[in-house]
């Protein structure tokens, strides 16, 4: 076949001002499946609808996680430290590791942290109500988040700021703002490993409640994890559970913003806020692709696919696709959840489907409603300003003006 480059679509200047949702709904009516160049390897196959892209990610024998979830080529020494973290994990090792953190966010674990998130929520709000004025990310967007993971996992808060900081940098290490170069995210994420393990060995020193205790006092294969073992996990579990709250929160409020009528149906019938986070994650998914690589030289929607070859699933195209979702352009917080939650792929799907749903969920839900119920007149003081990649849709920065609710 015809190896030339096709069409682009994971380009920098393409993502400028945010996910190119048009394009790719484009892109999703003519191809089931397209190849395009990149930066890394030099190419890579672009999938778009619902049914492959399920296929892609609930067969891991065929297309594995081991060498990331994103198009990056990691240097071999990080690759190699990586490939032993749950994230690049293929079954059955993942389930095993998995296993060690699924209950911390069951439904009914997470029933119990609610009183504390509302109470953080308030907190949150009580910083920035009278002033008139927020920077939203950083003021309110992370800090439900960052509050919830890190007391979940025993950080101290005198290490929260610190560790926020190589979060951003790992996450966002293609915007000069945050990383003066790539190798910088890179090294971030070595640094976060060596953050967790000596969190391990400080809980092992000084015993306390915490889901770190947890996982340290458990066992797999018959034996405990190690403090290194330990800070791979936790680098996993800190980018995972902080940038995708954070960047969905904000934007989904800036479309609130684009639409204040929406906005006043949740302060009228605050009951409409799960529905609306739902919205949130399907019309403004934050994650815009995982990547998987195939383990064989194979046929794929009629494409001869070479063994390491780039899958790159377009987990937003479903989420858009007419044929699932009624004017799937338009936002509207009074689309029924239950379809929404079933059909969209803003979580991923297969072994790798996000661990932290619910938590996720519950986190947009508490914050929102208490933006809902304290905050009125939103409006933008400037333009949002996104941040430089083609991975993870969000905001740096949203300056927003409100009044306090009577």
């Amino acid at each position: 076949m015809d190896r030339c480059p096709v069409h682009t679509l994971l380009d920098f200047e393409r993502f400028a001002t945010g996910t190119p949702r048009a394009l790719i709904n484009d892109l999703r009516a003519k191809h089931r499946i397209l190849r395009e160049t990149d930066d890394y390897s030099g190419s890579h196959w672009l999938v778009f609808r619902q049914e492959d892209i399920d296929h892609v990610l609930k067969t891991p024998a065929l297309f594995s996680n081991a060498f990331s979830p994103i198009l990056d080529d990691f240097p071999p020494e990080v690759l190699a430290e990586q490939q032993k973290s749950l994230t690049f994990m293929d079954p059955p090792e993942h389930r095993k590791y998995r296993t060690l953190i699924d209950s911390a966010f069951r439904l009914k674990a997470l029933e119990a942290r609610r009183p504390a998130m509302e109470q953080a929520a308030r907190e949150i709000v009580d910083a920035v109500i009278d002033r008139g004025e927020c920077e939203f990310v950083t003021d309110i967007a992370m800090q439900m988040p960052t509050r919830v993971m890190f007391d979940l996992l025993g950080v101290r808060a005198g290490d929260y700021a610190r560790v926020v900081r190589m979060v951003n940098t790992l996450s966002m290490a293609d915007d000069p703002d945050f990383a003066e170069n790539r190798m910088l995210g890179f090294q971030a994420s070595m640094d976060l490993i060596a953050f967790g393990a000596e969190l391990a060995a400080e809980h092992r020193r000084n015993p306390r409640a915490s889901m770190t205790m947890e996982v340290l006092e458990a066992r797999v294969d018959d034996r405990a994890l190690d403090d290194g073992e330990f800070g791979r996990l936790f680098n996993n579990l800190v980018v995972g559970g902080l940038e995708t709250t954070r960047n969905t929160l904000a934007l989904g409020l800036h479309q609130l913003i684009l639409h204040p009528e929406q906005y006043r149906l949740l302060q009228e019938n605050p009951a409409l806020v799960p529905g609306a986070v739902e919205e949130f994650l399907r019309h403004q998914n934050t994650v815009v692709y995982l990547r998987r690589t195939a383990t064989q030289d194979m046929e794929f929607l009629g494409e001869q696919i070479l063994k390491g070859d780039k899958l790159v699933c377009v987990l937003g195209s479903p989420n858009r696709d007419p044929a699932i979702f009624a004017d799937p352009d338009r936002f509207d917080i009074t689309r029924e959840p239950a379809p929404s939650r079933k059909h969209y792929r803003t979580f991923g799907q297969g072994p790798h489907y996000c661990v932290g749903v619910h938590q996720a969920r519950l986190n947009l839900e508490v914050m929102l409603a208490e933006i809902v119920r304290r905050m009125t007149a939103l409006r933008l003081l400037a333009a949002p300003r996104h941040t430089r990649s083609i991975f993870m849709e969000g905001y740096k920065e949203m300056r927003l003006g409100f009044e306090r609710s009577a």
